[in-house]
């Protein structure tokens, strides 16, 4: 009976094990490769890169993905992690493309990480693996990519001066200088500027200006507005305050940026005293 017993036993562990070698031949873990990474959204807030991954099935039938778990880490810090559950079919011997959109708030990443203000671009690094279901959910299907984004940084519009071009009895006229600040490793054109203008507390003109300027990486270019006021009811007051040598001026609005990431509207809104020179 013991013979018997461990010859029965023998016989299904040999079964076993040839199953599983059989079913190991039969059955391959997929592949995934990330093929692509693009910047799919840019702002001077936040930038989403998205990444392109292809999963590819080599068994002779379909795999079904339940999901995927993902960690994007910056300057190697965990920065954002994510547990997504999304049906994705592979069919047999083929393969799918799958996006992963990454969005990174600057605002955020600036409150964790004080040391990247500094830098002019970030090191990332996306780790993660899909959970495959059905003959396949023993697998683990794993996925890997690091590179490097652009750090950003809001540019600034300061005030230059105020210079008198020609004053009268009835008007004057004014051309009122902005300095473009960019403290960015790229450079961008100003196209279209709307602006609102207040001397002294007195809301002047509003207009628009095309095409502006260029703005290197890491530099300043000057905007010139030229204005023209006419003395007559409540800006009369303007007359003796700009014979004065300074005035308090706001400007309020937003501009048209072309980056190498795509256009940009900024908004901006700058109050401060400003020396007057004739």
């Amino acid at each position: 009976m013991r013979i018997r017993f461990l010859g029965l036993l023998l016989l299904i562990v040999f079964v076993l094990v040839w199953s599983c070698a059989t079913l190991e031949q039969l059955v391959q873990a997929p592949d995934v490769k990330v093929e692509s990474v693009n910047i799919t959204d840019f702002s001077f807030e936040d930038i989403t890169l998205d990444f392109g991954l292809l999963v590819s099935n080599p068994n002779a039938f379909g795999a079904a993905l339940e999901g995927y778990t993902y960690q994007f880490a910056i300057q190697g810090n965990e920065f954002l992690s994510a547990d997504e559950s999304r049906q994705i079919s592979v069919g047999a011997s083929s393969a799918s493309n799958v996006s992963i959109p990454v969005t990174i708030n600057f605002k955020k990443l600036y409150d964790l990480m004080q040391q990247t203000k500094d830098l002019d671009s970030l090191s990332y690094e996306l780790t993660g693996s899909f959970r495959p279901g059905g003959m396949l959910s023993a697998f683990d299907i794993p996925f890997n990519r690091a590179g490097k984004l652009p750090n950003v940084r809001v540019p600034q519009i300061k005030f230059s001066g105020l210079k008198v071009k020609k004053m009268g009895l009835t008007g004057i006229d004014l051309e009122l200088g902005l300095d473009m600040v960019n403290k960015n490793a790229f450079g961008f054109d100003v196209g279209k500027l709307n602006y609102d203008i207040a001397l002294a507390g007195s809301q002047l003109i509003k207009g628009s200006t095309e095409k502006l300027a260029s703005v290197p990486p890491k530099g300043t270019s000057e905007i010139t507005l030229p204005v023209s006021l006419d003395f007559s009811g409540a800006l009369g007051s303007l007359s003796s305050v700009l014979r004065g040598n300074s005035v308090q001026a706001t400007i309020t609005g937003n501009t048209d940026l072309s980056t190498p990431f795509g256009p940009i509207t900024l908004p901006f809104n700058t109050t401060q005293d400003i020396p007057i020179t004739r």
